[in-house]
């Protein structure tokens, strides 16, 4: 519980900046493609006229402190949930969304034969400045090469990222399926 103090507070104060409820849960696809809620801090106001679950650079619905929590990835911190669930890992392939699950080709969903990460080798070599195809590329290379060294590695790179503030949150454009 007292790990999760300084988490509370930060869902707490995001809860004032979207005005909802600072956690976030939405359905993505993990291991063998079964379907499991992730948590999120919560970043976005809610948009009647924007439903999309594509979040854009510079999308309006992400708030000032959501800006923030993403840049410096904190609002992915509540998917410690998820790991002790055992729904997701540390290092491993970002889940995805059903829509893009059922878009992928066989070689593609190779990337659910092992546990969804916080943090992945696609999110080292460019995240989303990446396209989705390219991104599914390095998922599949990184399930066909795991190992222990490489997960290692991954974390490390993502605290450089993080600190150096060079990791990519938001594609460029709403269709990242286009290479």
């Amino acid at each position: 519980m007292i790990l999760f103090l300084p988490l509370s507070l930060v869902i707490l104060i995001a809860s004032f900046d979207t005005q909802a409820i600072g956690l976030f849960t939405q359905k993505r696809v993990g291991l063998k493609g079964k379907e499991f809620l992730i948590f999120k801090v919560r970043t976005m106001k809610h948009s009647e006229l924007n439903k999309s679950t594509t979040t854009v650079s510079n999308d309006p619905r992400v708030t000032f402190l959501g800006a923030f929590l993403r840049r410096m990835k904190i609002d992915e911190l509540p998917q410690l949930i998820n790991v002790f669930l055992g729904s997701m890992s540390f290092v491993g392939p970002r889940p995805t969304v059903l829509d893009d699950y059922s878009r992928m080709d066989d070689e593609q969903k190779l990337r659910s034969t092992v546990k969804p990460g916080i943090t992945g080798f696609a999110q080292v070599s460019g995240n989303t400045s990446l396209s989705w195809p390219r991104r599914l590329k390095l998922d599949v290379s990184y399930v066909r090469n795991l190992s222990l060294k490489s997960d290692i590695l991954i974390l490390w790179k993502t605290i450089i990222l993080i600190l150096k503030n060079k990791i990519h949150t938001d594609p460029a454009g709403s269709d990242e399926w286009r290479e």
